[in-house]
């Protein structure tokens, strides 16, 4: 078996290995083969390609130790098998990731990015060492690595870089957006499979001809896509985008390498039957020599609740949970969020209401379309050629969409505006019981549409039946066969709200840290105005960052306030879009949030590995935080 290996993991492996043993601490470090010897992988993994060495200087001795991965995983255990700290885990973390100028240690990691061969010290996203000390600690540092000249400050946090003005014009630094802008690798979905290697240069010419036992290496990203495989992208991408999504929930390697469509021996392997595997510095072609076989339905379909008994608008207020089998899951997740509101500071959009799955199956039903579905349903969709799904597909859409909405119904939205405000511009989003679910996000197969009421422009009805319409949608339908939902169960509602044409800022925040298991930590992506966090403009970057909620609201750990940022905006001049504070009050808002969430569905689940999917906006006027949207994450 022929492998394709991208970086220099392999090298740095031979490296290590051909080492004699180390001491489990070293004022020095000489050499590469030094620094390999006894680095590991980051416990904050936002970055591919990248090795840690973890560092303390003993301010009680002036003493330096590099210290050895292999033998410990944390500051802590080094210091007290080591060093002879006595006290707890709490003690330590109290005393040494202060300002205090009387801690004892001082503690950081030496990183060492591949992608622009450069050496970084940083501190923890909880450290508030002064800026003395951090002066200090970098000095001595230096003094001892032979990368003295390639050795930078990581402006990592938000203290650091309040810091920054304070110290010696002579420790150069780093942002997080030089290493962000010259990665040239980044794993999406860590997973193995099989497949046939396709060059994707035309995705309108080519995509009618995509197999569902195909590896796609795509030069530009396409809306949506067909069941593959395995991706292989040239963008960077947001742990929410779609090509993110679209792996974890198929469970499939996807990737990105800017370099993809200059590599030869990778544009070689077109055509041909490999082992695509995404590791985190690192992903693998091997020619595999294996037969291909298309898509298998698991035993027993997923038959979806739904319920039709439900025949008149209902405003957020008045929906319960248990509605969601009537107006969908978007729907009765809001109304969770509304409840919320009485109890923590955030808003949710004014004017919203449902329109129950009940309307939807009368429209579908006058429309003609049950006949087509029927038909539809009884062919083997997943390996069926994508023109003839699609073609079928089309039809039930453009019957949909043809046929007049209920003349009551329209009435009967004109009085519910009315009554619930002054507001006369809405979102129309979907609201199906084949999204927001646990185990099955649908993020992104369904349609959001605006209407106006008395436009002519924007009609209320043309943005109703667009988002009926969506489900199905091909990307849709797809993805429905793929987790073998029955189709016949699936039922539409509609959410409707105030819009947002004039937001300052929108964002996707997930309550869970996703670059380090089982510790405290939300990642938020966060950008200007409108541009779209999850599906950006080909190469415009948002916000990317952790952040913490105040120990007082969450119980855990030093963290509180902290900012650990991995990108800035690029429409932002090299600032955050938010505030420390707003972020810190998005922080406690989240936290908040899931408490209440948890207590009440899940209080089995592990509480700091389990995460909730929201998105916000920041109003333009008042830069008011409201929340929109809230679902599992399903990860």
């Amino acid at each position: 078996m022929k492998s394709i290996c991208i970086g220099i993991v392999i090298l740095w492996s031979l490296l290590a290995c051909s080492q004699l043993p180390v001491s489990k601490t070293d004022a020095q470090i000489q050499t590469f083969s030094d620094f390999k010897s006894r680095s590991s992988q980051p416990l904050y993994q936002k970055y591919g390609q990248v090795s840690a060495v973890k560092v303390v200087l003993d301010t009680k001795t002036n003493k330096l130790h590099f210290i050895s991965s292999s033998d410990y995983e944390y500051h802590h255990e080094f210091c007290r098998e080591e060093l002879g700290y006595y006290k707890s885990l709490s003690d330590f973390n109290d005393e040494n990731y202060s300002s205090e100028s009387t801690r004892r240690f001082l503690l950081a990691n030496i990183n060492y990015y591949q992608s622009i061969d450069k050496f970084t010290l940083e501190l923890g996203p909880s450290d508030r060492m002064n800026a003395q000390h951090l002066e200090k600690l970098f000095n001595a540092v230096k003094a001892e690595v032979y990368f003295s000249q390639n050795l930078f400050l990581m402006l990592n946090t938000s203290h650091v870089v309040s810091l920054k003005p304070s110290l010696s014009k002579q420790i150069p630094s780093l942002t997080p957006e030089e290493i962000y802008a010259n990665q040239t690798y980044q794993p999406l979905s860590k997973y193995s499979n099989y497949g046939r290697v396709v060059i994707v240069r035309d995705w309108e010419k080519q995509s009618k001809d995509i197999r569902s036992t195909d590896i796609l290496l795509l030069e530009d990203i396409p809306p949506s896509f067909p069941l593959v495989a395995g991706v292989v992208v040239t963008q960077f991408q947001t742990p929410l985008s779609h090509v993110s999504l679209l792996g974890q929930n198929r469970k499939i390697p996807v990737c990105a390498y800017t370099k993809l469509f200059s590599t030869d021996h990778l544009l070689a392997l077109e055509g041909k039957t490999v082992k695509f595997t995404v590791e985190q510095d690192t992903f693998k072609l091997d020619l595999a020599d294996v037969t291909l076989k298309g898509q298998k339905r698991s035993k027993s379909p997923i038959k979806l609740r739904y319920d039709f008994s439900m025949d008149t608008l209902i405003a957020a207020e008045y929906i319960r949970e248990r509605d969601s089998k009537s107006v969908g899951n978007k729907a009765a997740n809001f109304a969770l969020l509304v409840d919320y509101t009485e109890k923590i500071d955030f808003k949710t959009p004014e004017s919203a209401f449902a329109i129950p799955f009940s309307f939807y199956k009368q429209h579908a039903t006058k429309s003609g379309i049950d006949p087509l579905l029927a038909q539809l349903l009884q062919k083997d969709n997943l390996n069926r050629h994508p023109d003839l799904v699609k073609r079928d597909l089309k039809l039930i859409r453009k019957m949909i969409k043809k046929t007049p909405v209920d003349a009551q119904l329209l009435a009967d939205i004109e009085k519910m505006i009315l009554r619930l405000g002054t507001h006369r511009r809405l979102r129309f989003r979907s609201s199906t019981n084949a999204e927001d679910r646990d185990g099955f996000s649908g993020a992104g197969l369904y349609t959001s549409k605006t209407g106006e009421l008395y436009s002519d422009k924007k009609p209320i009805d043309r943005a109703i039946k667009k988002v009926w319409a969506s489900l199905w949608s091909y990307g849709a339908f797809m993805e429905r066969e793929a987790f073998n939902i029955d189709h016949r169960t699936v039922a539409m509602g509609i959410l409707a709200h105030r819009s947002f044409p004039n937001e300052e800022v929108n964002g996707v925040a997930i309550t869970t840290n996703l670059y380090r298991d089982n510790y405290l930590g939300f990642v938020v992506n966060a950008q200007l105005g409108n541009e779209n966090v999850v599906d950006p403009t080909n190469g415009v970057v948002c916000d990317q960052f952790i952040c913490y909620p105040d120990e007082e609201v969450s119980g855990y750990g030093r963290n509180g306030g902290s900012i650990d940022i991995i990108t800035y905006s690029s429409l932002n001049n090299g600032k955050l879009v938010m505030t420390d504070e707003e972020i810190t009050a998005l922080a406690n808002t989240l936290e908040r949030i899931k408490r209440l969430y948890l207590r009440k569905h899940y209080t089995n689940k592990s509480y700091l590995n389990f995460g909730l999917d929201l998105e916000f906006k920041l109003d333009a006027e008042t830069r008011q935080l409201y929340i929109k949207q809230m679902r599992i994450f399903n990860n």
